[in-house]
C-alpha cells in the first residue's frame, strides 16, 4: 500500500514538473530526477511534496507558455533551439503516448549525431530516469532536452590509434589541454571549449578494442571519482549509468552506432577537469551501510547528492565495488557538514 502510495505521489508530482522550464535558477530543472531517485530510496509521500515544494519556491523557472506547434514532421528543425523545449516536449509526449517509447527514442536519438553531452549530460540523464519511472513526460522531456539543448562534438575516431586502456586514453586528452584556461561558469562552456580545440580532435584516441565498454567507463568513472570528487567527474558516472538504461532499451546495432559519441563525449568531460591525482585514496573503514547513506540522501535538499547516491548504490548492486559505497559516504557527509565543492551545471 505505502508503495502505491508512492508511487501515485511521484508521478502526480512528475506531471505537476511540466510547468517548470528546462532551465532553473543557475542549473537545469533537477527536480524530476531528485524526485525519482528519492522514491527509489525509500522517501516518503511527504517528503517527495517537501522536496518538491522547496525546490518550486526556491530553484524553478516557470516555463514560458507554448504558442507553437512543433510535429513530427518537422522537429528536426529545433536542434539547439532552447526556446522550442515546451513545444518539443508536447510532441515527443504525444509520440510516445500513441507510438510507445522505443520507437521515439530511438527517431530521436538518430536524428544527427549522436550529442550526450547536451545540456552536460542531463539530457541523457533525465531521459534515463523518465525511463526507470515509465513516465511519459519525463521521456519527453528528455528527449526535448537532447534537441533544445543540442551539443555535438565534431570529433571523429577514424584513423586514430586505440588506447591501451580507458584510463590512458583520458589521460591522454587530459594532458593534450593541460594548461587551457577554461570558462569558470558551467559544464557546457567548458565542454564547447574543449570540443572547440583542435589540439582535442587529435588527441582524441579510439576505445580499447577488448572491452566491455560501458562496464569499464562505469569502473573507470567511480574510480576516477573517488580519486578526485570533481563535479564534473560526478556526471561522469551518473552518465554512463544513464547510458547503460537508454541503451538497454535499444537494437543493438544501434547502440554500437551511439557508443563512439559516447566514448567522445567523456573523453571531452575528462579534458576539461585536467591530470588527476597519480594515487586513489585508501578506503577508509566507515560505520554507515547503504541503508544510513540512503536515509541521509534522501534528507538533503542537494539535488546532486541525491542523484550521485543513488546511482552509487544501483551501480553497487550491479557491479560491487567498494568505491561506490565510499564514494557515496564522503558525498552524504560533506552534505551533511555543508562543506561540499561544486561548479554550477549545465
Amino acid at each position: 500500500m505505502r508503495d502505491d502510495i508512492v508511487h501515485l505521489t511521484l508521478n502526480e508530482l512528475l506531471d505537476a514538473n511540466a510547468r517548470f522550464d528546462l532551465a532553473a535558477k543557475g542549473t537545469t530543472n533537477h527536480c524530476p530526477m531528485a524526485l525519482i531517485a528519492l522514491a527509489k530510496m525509500g522517501a516518503s509521500p511527504e517528503r517527495l511534496r517537501q522536496f518538491f515544494d522547496r525546490w518550486e519556491r526556491e530553484v524553478a523557472l516557470i516555463a514560458p507558455p507554448v504558442d507553437t506547434t512543433i510535429t513530427r514532421r518537422d522537429w528536426t528543425e529545433h536542434l539547439g533551439d532552447l526556446a522550442a523545449f515546451g513545444a518539443l516536449r508536447q510532441c515527443f509526449q504525444d509520440w510516445v503516448m500513441d507510438a510507445g517509447p522505443v520507437p521515439v527514442i530511438e527517431a530521436v536519438l538518430q536524428a544527427g549525431r549522436f550529442a550526450p553531452a547536451s545540456n552536460a549530460f542531463h539530457a541523457l540523464i533525465r531521459l534515463a530516469y523518465g525511463i526507470e519511472a515509465g513516465h511519459a513526460g519525463e521521456i519527453a522531456s528528455g528527449l526535448a532536452s537532447f534537441v533544445a539543448s543540442y551539443l555535438p562534438i565534431d570529433v571523429t575516431l577514424e584513423n586514430h590509434r586505440r588506447a591501451d586502456s580507458i584510463e590512458a586514453a583520458f589521460d591522454h586528452v587530459t594532458r593534450a589541454l593541460r594548461g587551457t584556461t577554461l570558462p569558470q561558469d558551467f559544464i557546457t562552456s567548458r565542454l564547447r571549449a574543449v570540443a572547440g580545440d583542435v589540439r582535442f580532435g587529435k588527441a582524441m584516441l579510439a576505445p580499447p578494442s577488448d572491452t566491455a565498454l560501458l562496464d569499464d567507463l562505469a569502473r573507470t568513472t567511480i574510480g576516477a571519482y573517488w580519486r578526485e570528487p570533481d563535479f564534473t567527474l560526478l556526471h561522469t558516472v551518473t552518465a554512463t549509468r544513464a547510458a547503460r538504461i537508454v541503451f538497454n532499451e535499444l537494437r543493438d546495432d544501434l547502440v554500437e552506432q551511439l557508443l563512439p559519441d559516447l566514448w567522445i563525449a567523456l573523453c571531452a568531460a575528462y579534458a576539461t577537469v585536467g591530470p588527476l591525482p597519480a594515487a586513489s585514496p585508501a578506503i577508509p573503514d566507515s560505520s554507515l551501510d547503504w541503508n544510513d547513506v540512503c536515509r541521509m540522501a534522501v534528507a538533503s535538499n542537494d539535488e546532486h547528492v541525491i542523484k550521485m547516491t543513488y546511482t552509487c548504490l544501483c551501480e553497487d548492486r550491479r557491479d560491487p565495488s567498494p568505491r561506490y559505497l565510499a564514494s557515496a559516504v564522503r558525498l552524504v557527509s560533506s552534505d551533511s557538514a555543508g562543506t561540499e565543492s561544486r561548479s554550477s551545471a549545465p
